[in-house]
């Protein structure tokens, strides 16, 4: 067994730096190491202690200390390098979703991991863009609500979202008196079990003014467009979303597996 692979050694309840914590062990010193970014005892443009040097402080294993950096790397507050050691890229975790999607379930899993704060509500006439994204004639009246989605336990916004649908009950969850809290109650908590077909379009734009300042970027910054139809397993629309990313914010990953490849060529 290497020393990679080799479990932590017993507790050290003196060594400086490790709170008594019930969290996974990297966890605890990832925790530690934010706190002193946010501080700035490793100033941004410097270097974080060596993995060697972080084992002998916290009393952990290799495997426990490389965790902890990648915790840390994920939120893009350092940048690892072999044989360059790992630098400070921010004192505070960047606002960067990645969204990775093979089937309906992983899809869905973006508004149970994100925050959507709701600025309001407007009804209005549905023009032939918008009836044609809801499956309605033009002239039937729609619901819109506007609001900004956060990661959860993050302030920065970074997803504008416009949420439409006609202004009718049907398929909403009962209980409420109007449509528009039926759509919210809808896309906060029961959008995944109501779902039965999702239609996607994705595109390039820039960012208007009143984009730019909900988002806080520079107005022209480049962004995804998001078009998704939500359907029900009976093929009748749920409710249509249109979702703007800052480019340098998110990125979309999807993978395709041929399904006509023969085994063992």
């Amino acid at each position: 067994m290497n020393d990679s692979q080799r479990p932590d050694p017993p507790a050290a309840p003196a060594r400086r730096g490790l709170r008594s914590s019930r969290k996974p062990r990297y966890m605890q010193v990832a925790d530690e190491l934010r706190d002193e970014l946010r501080r700035g005892d490793h100033p941004v443009g410097g270097m974080l202690p060596t993995e060697a040097q972080l084992c002998e402080r916290f009393g952990i294993s290799r495997y426990t200390a490389r965790e902890a950096l990648r915790t840390l790397e994920e939120m893009g507050l350092i940048a690892r390098r072999r044989g360059s050691g790992t630098k400070v890229r921010s004192a505070e975790p960047q606002v960067r979703y990645n969204q990775y999607v093979r089937s309906i379930d992983d899809l869905l899993q973006y508004t149970q991991a994100t925050r959507f704060q709701l600025r309001h509500s407007d009804r209005l006439v549905a023009d032939a863009t918008l009836a044609g994204w809801l499956d309605v004639r033009a002239g039937t009246e729609c619901v819109l609500l506007h609001g900004i989605r956060y990661q959860r336990r993050m302030l920065k916004p970074f997803c504008i979202t416009d949420v439409y649908r006609r202004a009718s009950m049907q398929g909403l969850p009962p209980g409420f008196a109007r449509v528009e809290d039926a759509m919210r109650a809808l896309i906060e908590g029961e959008l995944f079990a109501r779902v039965g077909l999702v239609e996607q379009s994705l595109s390039a734009v820039a960012l208007d003014a009143e984009q730019a300042d909900q988002l806080e970027v520079e107005p022209g910054t480049p962004a995804l467009r998001t078009l998704r139809r939500y359907f029900d397993p009976k093929s009748r629309i749920l409710l249509v979303a249109m979702t703007l990313h800052p480019g340098d914010v998110f990125s979309y990953v999807t993978r395709y597996e041929r399904s006509d490849v023969m085994r063992g060529v």
